[in-house]
């Protein structure tokens, strides 16, 4: 984008061809599609002919679900309605921040992780402060009602339960967020292994696609409910009702946000074990390496003595002979076979290191 066009506001219809994602109509969850990123796209009006980076959008989205985890934190009423109010900014500041580095073509690798690491922290700050926040207020509350010391320590247990249940709930959050990255991960540590050269297939592990029907039998009806529930778009709309109700009941002890917390964090610890194991159990890491990263046509990968190697498929078999020793050979055989593996790997694989 050139420098007239940063001094001046451009019409939206011309924004939205420069800041939107492709497809972003069709890709994302609906609040994302239908709430979000239209009225990002207003506030990225509105910041265009300013010196606003796309940096700065990200770490004022942070801000926000900090000041919204220290609101939670106070377990009250009124600082509930607070907490919801900047979690939801926080949502808008967050698609913000892409917009303003596709229109200011300044979309990084640095951007990109910086705004992962912000959705990790959120993912963990929401239910440790709404998990403190209970056993304060269940604090205040025995303060202000109890008549003797001993009542007031009877809450004790109670109080830290629910500072238990917000660190389940955050690990459980964060266990379930963090699946992808750690398996890209290991892409990339597997990569630095590599002795030879892969052909990257892009697109090859997926590209994102609209969002599925719910399904139709119920146990896997009631898993998409699941993983609907700790989503963090569904979740802090949820607080966001949660907030409405209490403070519309005058909930003082939040007796609504003691059960939603009840319910969220043995349901993400759920949903995260069950994910861990699917994908384990499936070898899904594999697969999708497999789908990425190809060896040429002709060549396999092969794994030997700590090392990842591009091998044509005869060398390949003749080592695999070798590494698995072969009953029929013995003595001299095996140093033959072994003799003849290095041969065919030195002459047709000028890509190996030594």
């Amino acid at each position: 984008m050139n420098v007239e066009q940063n001094s001046r506001r451009l019409p939206l219809s011309e924004l939205e061809r420069l800041c939107q994602k492709p497809d972003h109509r069709r890709i994302g969850n609906f609040m994302a599609r239908r709430m979000a990123r239209p009225l990002a796209l207003r506030v990225t009006w509105v910041v265009q002919p300013w010196p606003v980076s796309a940096h700065a959008a990200t770490l004022a989205a942070m801000a926000c679900a900090v000041g919204a985890a220290v609101a939670l934190g106070l377990g009250t009423v009124g600082s509930w309605i607070a907490g919801a109010a900047l979690l939801q900014l926080w949502y808008l500041l967050d698609h913000v921040d892409g917009q303003l580095a596709r229109l200011r073509g300044t979309d990084s690798l640095d951007g990109t992780q910086l705004d992962y690491l912000m959705h990790h922290a959120v993912n963990v700050l929401v239910p440790l402060s709404i998990g403190f926040g209970l056993a304060r207020n269940a604090w205040v509350t025995a303060l202000g009602t109890a008549h003797d010391v001993a009542a007031v320590r009877g809450t004790l247990p109670a109080a830290f339960l629910w500072d238990i249940l917000g660190i389940a709930a955050a690990l459980g959050l964060l266990l379930a967020g963090l699946g992808h990255d750690a398996r890209h991960k290991a892409f990339f540590r597997r990569l630095k292994r590599v002795r030879g050269e892969l052909v990257l297939s892009g697109g090859g592990g997926a590209r994102p696609v609209p969002t599925a029907n719910p399904p139709r039998r119920p146990l896997r009806f009631v898993a998409w409910i699941a993983r609907k529930a700790c989503e963090i778009h569904v979740v802090i709309n949820t607080i966001a009702a949660i907030a409405l109700v209490q403070w519309l009941l005058g909930d003082e002890v939040l007796v609504i946000a003691r059960n939603y917390l009840g319910v969220l964090a043995p349901l993400s610890l759920l949903l995260a074990g069950a994910t861990i194991w699917r994908d384990i159990a499936a070898h899904a890491a594999e697969a999708e390496f497999k789908a990425w990263f190809r060896p040429p046509p002709g060549s396999e990968l092969h794994f030997r003595a700590g090392w990842w190697d591009v091998e044509p498929v005869e060398a390949a078999q003749i080592g695999d002979k070798e590494q698995r020793g072969s009953p029929a050979r013995g003595g001299e055989g095996a140093k033959d076979a072994s003799q003849a593996a290095d041969a065919c790997i030195d002459a047709t694989s000028p890509s190996r290191l030594s």
